[in-house]
């Protein structure tokens, strides 16, 4: 496996995967620069046996991702305890099913060798060819994280796909503000317990000591009724289709 500045997690488990997360990988193989490899948390499931590269690097989730099975056990009962019962509740206080993306990124991390570790969440399909250079655009070495922003609409970010400077100097502070929101429970003090208000939380932590973010939205976005829709509706959009919710049952 050839190092490159750039690599890719992700994880998913044996419903997800025979549903639409082998697609996902089928793409990424297709299109994806061929320097770049995507680290595989799969979960509950044999080894996937496709017909994939050696850059796509499987792990099994259920022997190496411990410390999410030690945050179900220590706060199951404290996520049953919902703030409210509307509609929105599954998705605003659902931390130890959105806790997959944190322990997997955190995981990756002990072993990265990468300058840039990407998050990229697997309902996510590759349609189109870019380069490094691409990629490069949508980083600055003064910035710590490339995020999808959702601030000028008032809400939270959109976390599907993120890229962290590893060699940043903000970059251990803040996995360890992330550990301790999860580790500690800290998460659960906060107005919704998901991955991305919880990134919004530390990001923004960061950025009033000076930490500098880079918002992939101010790129651009295509006008659209859809404005939640940033990934789709941004730079990423001419390569990539996220097919976040229930829009993943029409992946094809």
């Amino acid at each position: 496996m050839s190092q490159s500045s750039f690599s890719v997690v992700t994880t998913f488990n044996k419903d997800s995967y025979e549903a639409y997360c082998n697609k996902m990988l089928l793409s990424f193989d297709t299109y994806w620069p061929k320097e770049i490899n995507i680290n595989v948390y799969y979960e509950d499931m044999e080894k996937p046996n496709g017909n994939f590269s050696s850059r796509i690097v499987f792990h099994n989730f259920n022997e190496k991702v411990k410390d999410w099975y030690k945050f179900r056990e220590k706060f199951f009962f404290k996520e049953q305890n919902k703030p409210d019962n509307s509609v929105n509740s599954f998705y605003k206080y659902s931390a130890i099913k959105f806790a997959h993306k944190v322990y997997s990124i955190k995981e990756q991390l002990k072993n990265n060798l990468s300058n840039y570790l990407i998050w990229l969440d697997s309902d996510i399909i590759t349609f189109n060819n870019f380069n490094i250079s691409f990629l490069k655009n949508l980083t600055s070495e003064e910035c710590y994280l490339s995020y999808l922003g959702r601030d000028h609409i008032k809400f939270h970010s959109e976390c599907g796909f993120l890229i962290f400077n590893t060699k940043h100097k903000f970059h251990k502070d803040f996995w360890e503000d992330m550990s301790d929101m999860y580790d500690n429970g800290k998460l659960f003090n906060e107005k919704e317990w998901h991955d991305d208000y919880i990134f919004d939380v530390v990001r923004l932590d960061f950025e009033k000591i000076g930490c500098k973010n880079f918002d992939i939205s101010k790129l651009g976005l295509k006008t659209t009724t859809d404005i939640l829709n940033v990934f789709d509706n941004s730079v990423l959009g001419k390569h990539m289709i996220h097919f976040k919710g229930n829009r993943k049952l029409n992946i094809s």
